[in-house]
């Protein structure tokens, strides 16, 4: 286990290169296109019981 799992709190650079380096390293990816998100768990969009999804996905199934 590496040390950014362990709570420790980064800057976005750092972020960004831990998920650089760790794909999908702490990105939220839709269940839908596999696409990321752009979101994390607090603001994750789902319809239903279905997500997280991305803007587009949840779009495209509220409208059906």
């Amino acid at each position: 286990m590496t040390e950014w799992w362990r709570g420790k709190v980064h800057d976005q650079a750092t972020h960004a290169a831990i998920n650089a380096v760790h794909y999908p390293g702490t990105r939220q990816l839709c269940i839908d296109c596999d696409q990321p998100t752009g979101r994390c768990e607090d603001d994750s969009f789902f319809y239903d019981e279905i997500g997280p999804l991305c803007e587009e996905c949840y779009i495209d199934y509220s409208e059906d």
